[in-house]
């Protein structure tokens, strides 16, 4: 995955501006609005549901049609090592993905006790579709 960095090196531009995050804040179930879920896992695997289709892009290829919601997993990385601002999400195929080439972003918007990540959409707007940590006591 190293190749999405130069990719998104436009989308990035102004990003991180919310902190970075190490790989043990990231680990863990992230949740938005209407269901939506991202689980990290400390392996650098990820599964994701109920992700409104409009909260992502892709870099790589058309991606799903529809308006509906996405599901799937792959691999997850910081974008900068040991702390980012950017986790890099790859995906296999399955799910909502008919093969493995899409790749998408998520930035950190807020860092603290209860960190917040969202989808980079467009590169002209500050936040996209965000997803919160869930306390491990929730």
């Amino acid at each position: 995955m190293p190749s999405l960095i130069g990719l998104f090196a436009l989308v990035r531009c102004g990003a991180n501006e919310g902190g970075e995050l190490s790989p043990a804040q990231v680990t863990g179930v992230w949740t938005g609005a209407d269901g939506g879920r991202v689980e990290f896992g400390a392996d650098g695997r990820f599964e994701m549901s109920g992700i409104p289709r409009s909260a992502v892009v892709f870099a790589f290829t058309d991606p799903p049609p529809g308006e509906g919601k996405l599901s799937g997993g792959g691999e997850w990385e910081l974008a900068d090592g040991d702390r980012s601002g950017t986790v890099e999400l790859g995906f296999d195929a399955g799910g909502s993905f008919s093969d493995d080439s899409q790749s998408a972003l998520l930035e950190v918007k807020e860092t603290g006790d209860r960190p917040v990540l969202y989808f980079a959409v467009d590169p002209d707007k500050e936040y996209g579709y965000e997803v919160r940590r869930v306390r491990s006591d929730e």
